[in-house]
């Protein structure tokens, strides 16, 4: 599972910025045999078991965020006739309550508006389903950056070197600079 914290770290896709061929859109190409050829840490013992119980965790939420994304927008599909949610509804726990109702209006359009119920439907199903992934995806984060911060470690990167990565960032990182 180190394997994976050091695949998806910052720091990899920082070093895989600058190693592998971009293609369209800021994509890379991961060639086989650079990918053979990739840096990967041998991290203590210490750091392999805090990021093994931190990959594990971000597997459970990342399981967890799927099923509540596929449960809401089949709730919002049979509830409120929402056949093609737009890019908002399908990264719903981004979403705060009014904005979520004001999305679903959108799609709905004039010709079915809401109704008093169906704005205080929307409102009860933020709170009992939106909410708590909202905590998951704030737990995910933070789990992120610890592991990005153990990864880091296990490459013996100095407090400089970090900042340096961050400095030169490629766009797209997959976790946001640390606060200073």
């Amino acid at each position: 599972t180190f394997l994976l914290a050091a695949l998806n770290s910052p720091l990899m896709w920082w070093h895989n910025w600058r190693t592998f061929i971009h293609l369209k859109d800021e994509a890379l190409s991961p060639m086989a045999y650079m990918v053979e050829t990739l840096p990967i840490a041998e991290p203590t013992a210490v750091i392999r078991e805090a990021a093994e119980k931190a990959v594990r965790r971000l597997i459970e939420i990342a399981a967890s965020q799927q099923q509540t994304q596929r449960t809401l927008l089949d709730w919002l599909r049979v509830e409120y006739g929402i056949e093609k949610p737009g890019n908002k509804l399908q990264a719903a726990a981004e979403l705060d309550s009014d904005t979520l109702v004001a999305e679903v209006k959108r799609i709905r359009g004039k010709k079915q508006p809401l109704t008093a119920a169906g704005v205080q439907g929307l409102r009860e199903e933020y709170t009992l389903t939106i909410e708590p992934a909202r905590a998951l995806a704030a737990e995910l984060l933070q789990l992120e950056c610890a592991l990005s911060g153990l990864v880091n470690q296990a490459y013996g990167l100095t407090p400089e070197e970090i900042e340096l990565m961050w400095q030169t960032a490629p766009p797209r990182m997959p976790i946001p600079p640390p606060k200073a």
